[in-house]
């Protein structure tokens, strides 16, 4: 049986067609990773929400029950806390994307349009944004709100 070999040809934007073998299309040489797929990963911004939150509650915290023995349980609390989540945090926003052929960075726009590669799927990123930021925003604003009775109260 006689093999037939098979010339295929592509076309690239603002280029004539020419063999799919012969020279490196115009897109190729502007992009520097022309080939890769879409980032995947969650951006370090929707990391930095709940940071944030739990930052503001802690320091409602200072502000309305600091001074005396309290200021010691606080202090403790804290530091513990911030070596916590810093070390989960820290590891995750460090992390590199080490899914292959696939880019590392992706803009905020990107990623609240894109998607998220999670352990059951994929997600779109504001889905992914409101599974990570709502829980810790609702809570330091409900954590507040419970420390300004507190105050109001004289406790």
């Amino acid at each position: 049986m006689a093999t037939i070999a098979l010339r295929t040809t592509t076309t690239f934007p603002a280029e004539t067609p020419r063999t799919a073998s012969v020279g490196t299309p115009e897109y190729a040489k502007t992009d520097p990773t022309p080939y890769l797929l879409p980032a995947t990963r969650v951006h370090p911004i929707a990391i930095a929400i709940p940071l944030l939150a739990y930052a503001w509650l802690g320091v409602a915290a200072w502000l309305a029950f600091a001074g005396g023995e309290t200021s010691l349980i606080l202090a403790v609390i804290f530091v513990l806390s911030v070596m916590y989540f810093g070390l989960l945090v820290g590891g995750a926003v460090m992390g590199r994307n080490m899914t292959p052929e696939r880019q590392q960075d992706r803009s905020v726009r990107e990623f609240l349009d894109g998607e998220v590669e999670i352990a059951t799927g994929r997600i779109t990123g504001r889905e992914a944004m409101m599974q990570i930021a709502m829980m810790p925003v609702a809570l330091a604003i409900g954590g507040t709100a419970i420390i300004l009775c507190a105050v109001w109260a004289g406790i």
